[in-house]
């Protein structure tokens, strides 16, 4: 029976290895995946199923995430320069955002990398609370952040 299961074994270890594909793939422009059902989209403020924010989270970097090698987990930044300068009893909360961080290379930016602004992150917020968008995530910051209402 042992010499059964271990040429078993040995077949599916054998048959694993001469799967791979032939060609390596180019990495910096192919994400792959293995999902039951396709995502809906790639715009974060208008999805909001598994997939599409599986897709999302590979693409798109925070301002800040968590260090999980950390014991207790611990916030740190990412796309910002550090964690917030929060005054006044709190409300209002002042974010860096860490330069040299650039867009990719595309047509809307004349196919030149354009550097992240805070700029951005206004426009991204803005587009959140827009009713045209739709947004299953504006409830939030509204009523919970001073002038996060819609236009």
């Amino acid at each position: 029976m042992n010499g059964r299961r271990s040429l078993l074994v040995a077949a599916v270890v054998i048959g694993f290895a001469l799967s791979g594909s032939s060609s390596a793939a180019d990495m910096t422009k192919t994400i792959r995946t293995a999902f039951i059902v396709a995502e809906t989209g790639f715009d974060p403020q208008a999805t909001s199923d598994l997939y599409s924010d599986s897709l999302q989270r590979a693409i798109f970097e925070t301002l800040y995430g968590f260090d999980y090698l950390t014991r207790p987990y611990k916030r740190v930044p990412r796309t910002a320069a550090a964690m917030p300068e929060i005054t006044d009893g709190g409300r209002t909360w002042t974010i860096r955002i860490k330069p040299g961080i650039r867009f990719a290379d595309d047509p809307v930016f004349k196919g030149k990398k354009r550097e992240l602004t805070a700029a951005d992150y206004v426009y991204s917020w803005k587009r959140l609370i827009d009713p045209k968008v739709r947004s299953p995530f504006a409830w939030y910051v509204q009523g919970k952040i001073v002038g996060a209402e819609p236009v």
